[in-house]
């Protein structure tokens, strides 16, 4: 069975900072196969985002890729006061520094830390974790709005890190007016998804998605799992999020670093059986921070969250900072295309969470057995206005190419996050049968079906101009 190029189902996600948001620098990184870009709103400002935005639209059209904007919200992350870009303060094992509070300038000696709550709670004896626990310090005393604390790990310092006490509570998820003015924004500019900082339940999604609709937005939530409390409401959260990320960085100061893995196979396990895309993130090739190839350790822990089931998996400083952005991209998608190829992936569904069994989930199931059992379909065809059918194909692991035929570009963007799913965007005619045969001239003219080859086709057999009415199974041979 042939295929149009090399296959890869499992989608690249990539953030863009310093090192990678020239102009040149993006389209060779999307021609690398970026799938999803990240932009994180906490290291910019909204005018510059919009300028960001643009230039990948342009980016992207120029070079001919589907690809989804992800902006992720600040949130309520502690973090250190801001350095000039490309500057660092050297920690050494040992020195004794001054934690104070506010968002002023760090200095050698004296690190302040914008987030009044958080600092209130750290008292002597606190482990201080900055950079995903990259750097830790010891606090040791405590004056008034001063902390003296030991550095235990050092490191070099950039501004704006994030910050974690692990035991320290955190208020109740509010939106802050800053994540209000994120959320008008991502509205505005037709993003495709927001990711949601230290979610701990579902009402954090509900909250966020309730303001997105009050500026008439359509993004994607992205739950980012960062805390043991969202752990606990898991099932609750993968229902009501549209892409759930594995954000091993806060959530790996949060736990024990020996806990991570097996929260990782939780989390992706529970997003699959609720047929919601995963995302895996945080230090996945991270020496390619500075190194052009990464460590073997790096290369199975890729390979890993792939033969875990993730949709995604995302570099984070490597594209944003790194030295050697588009070599981490080519790297990340040899890893993946190589994994891929192996006869023990990919996995089928695991069994539909509790809730009604919907006609679409019965019609994706059947698809896929259909090409499991028979070596007669070359290519699932699945027609979608909302994304909602192709993704509930893709849930089951499909192991041939699975096309989304839909006429609005912003669903195709919307499923580039998807598991397999690549789309072709096209008007829909007015019947099943003058449908159908456009669809399979635009399939054969884009490399993924030829003469010889068969087409399954899922979709609804009535109602085209309506979202969740898919009933249709139908073999078309070309």
């Amino acid at each position: 069975m042939s295929e149009p190029t090399a296959r890869r189902n499992a989608k690249i996600v990539a953030t863009i900072g310093p090192a990678s948001w020239d102009p040149e620098i993006l389209r060779s990184l999307l021609e690398a196969g970026v799938d999803v870009v990240r932009v994180n709103a906490a290291h910019n400002t909204i005018d510059v985002r919009r300028d960001i935005v643009k230039t990948i639209r342009t980016a992207a059209r120029e070079t001919g890729r589907c690809v989804a904007i992800l902006q992720d919200l600040g949130g309520p992350k502690p973090r250190t006061g801001p350095l000039p870009d490309g500057e660092t303060i050297s920690l050494r094992r040992g020195q004794e520094i001054e934690l104070v509070p506010g968002d002023a300038q760090l200095m050698q000696e004296r690190i302040s830390i914008d987030d009044a709550n958080l600092f209130a709670q750290i008292t002597p004896d606190r482990r201080v974790l900055i950079m995903d626990g990259l750097i830790e310090l010891h606090t040791t005393a405590r004056q008034g709005d001063v902390v003296q604390a030991r550095v235990v790990r050092s490191g070099h310092l950039r501004g704006r890190q994030g910050v974690t006490v692990p035991g320290a509570k955190l208020p109740p998820r509010r939106i802050t007016e800053q994540e209000a003015a994120d959320i008008a924004f991502a509205a505005e500019a037709g993003l495709e998804y927001l990711g949601v900082s230290f979610v701990t339940c579902g009402g954090d999604i509900q909250m966020v998605r309730d303001e997105l609709e009050r500026h008439g937005g359509q993004c994607g939530i992205v739950a980012k799992i960062e805390r043991p409390e969202a752990l606990e409401a898991l099932h609750e959260i993968a229902h009501l999020s549209d892409a759930i990320m594995v954000a091993r960085g806060d959530l790996g100061v949060q736990l024990m670093p020996e806990d991570v893995p097996i929260a990782q196979k939780q989390i992706i396990a529970v997003a699959r059986r609720h047929g919601t895309p995963v995302i895996t993130a945080t230090q996945m090739l991270e020496s390619m921070i500075v190194q052009p190839i990464p460590t073997r350790a790096e290369t199975s822990d890729v390979a890993n969250a792939i033969l875990d089931g993730s949709d995604a998996v995302m570099l984070s400083a490597e594209t944003a900072t790194g030295q050697y952005p588009l070599e981490a991209v080519e790297m990340m998608n040899r890893i993946v295309t190589a994994i891929e190829r192996q006869c023990i992936y990919p996995q089928k569904a695991p069994e539909v969470a509790d809730g009604p069994i919907t006609t679409a989930s019965l019609i994706a199931r059947a698809a896929n057995d259909i090409v499991r059992r028979a070596p007669l379909v070359n290519t699932i065809a699945v027609f979608t206005r909302s994304g909602f059918s192709a993704r509930e194909v893709a849930r089951e692991r499909a192991v041939v190419p699975i096309v989304a035929l839909t006429n609005n570009d912003y669903i195709a963007r919307k499923l580039s996050l998807v598991w397999g799913v690549t789309s072709i965007v096209a008007p829909f005619a007015s019947d099943t049968e003058s449908l159908i045969n456009d669809m399979t001239r635009r399939l054969v003219a884009s490399g993924f079906a030829q003469p010889g080859h068969n087409i399954l086709f899922v979709g609804s057999l009535t109602v085209f101009n309506e979202p969740g009415h898919t009933n249709l199974l139908h073999i078309r041979p070309v």
